[in-house]
């Protein structure tokens, strides 16, 4: 499973902190893979993935 954060570096390392911080409480390990896609200058693509998609199936 995965999750998907968008945002300001430190925004997102401070919730992949906190969650891992969260997880951590409930067992004796915690594994964690970070993937990063770093696009200077682009902002909101979760939203705009979403939108070419149903664009793209809407216009078939």
């Amino acid at each position: 499973m995965f999750t998907t954060l968008e945002g300001d570096w430190d925004e997102v390392m401070d919730v992949v902190k906190r969650a891992t911080e969260a997880v951590g409480r409930h067992g004796h390990r915690v594994s964690l893979v970070l993937k990063a896609d770093i696009r200077p200058g682009r902002d909101g693509e979760l939203t705009g993935k979403v939108e070419r998609v149903e664009a793209a199936l809407t216009n078939g």
